[in-house]
């Protein structure tokens, strides 16, 4: 009976992290069929799991800042692409651009970062940017293998 009583504790105590580790699909909470373009002041950059996180404020038409929030790829996917953490810093004005929040918040997937020197990082989540510049390099290879073959 004891043994029964310490397993069902043991075994209560690990259902919980298969729901902590369970994550979300980024089409659950972000429209990728549309997309937005924000320019804001850096507030604070966070290069964490499982998702690097930008937060700035952006000023609107009538003068009012808001905090938005920019999602990109968290730490190992954003190191094996090059980053180090270091790229923005607080005060940077930034643009940003990707697919907005679906429930209308100020939120946005990342697809790219413009750095106040004209620098572009990619690194949002599943790496669309990237993805759809090797998508174009191979096709253009294809098509320049194609043309010599002829």
């Amino acid at each position: 009976m004891r043994f029964k009583i310490v397993f069902g504790l043991a075994l209560a105590c690990t259902i919980p992290t298969y729901a902590v580790e369970a994550h979300h699909n980024a089409q659950s909470i972000y429209q990728f069929s549309e997309s937005i373009t924000i320019n804001g002041t850096v507030t604070e950059f966070r290069f964490l799991n499982p998702h690097a996180r930008i937060f700035l404020d952006v000023v609107d038409e009538n003068g009012e800042a808001h905090q938005w929030m920019a999602e990109g790829a968290g730490i190992p996917a954003l190191r094996l692409r090059g980053w180090t953490g270091e790229e923005i810093k607080p005060g940077d004005l930034i643009t940003v651009s990707g697919a907005p929040a679906r429930d209308g918040s100020p939120r946005v997937e990342w697809l790219e970062v413009v750095l106040p020197d004209g620098k572009v990082l990619g690194g949002g989540n599943n790496f669309r940017k990237e993805r759809q510049e090797l998508f174009q390099r191979l096709e253009q290879e294809r098509r320049d293998q194609i043309s010599n073959d002829q």
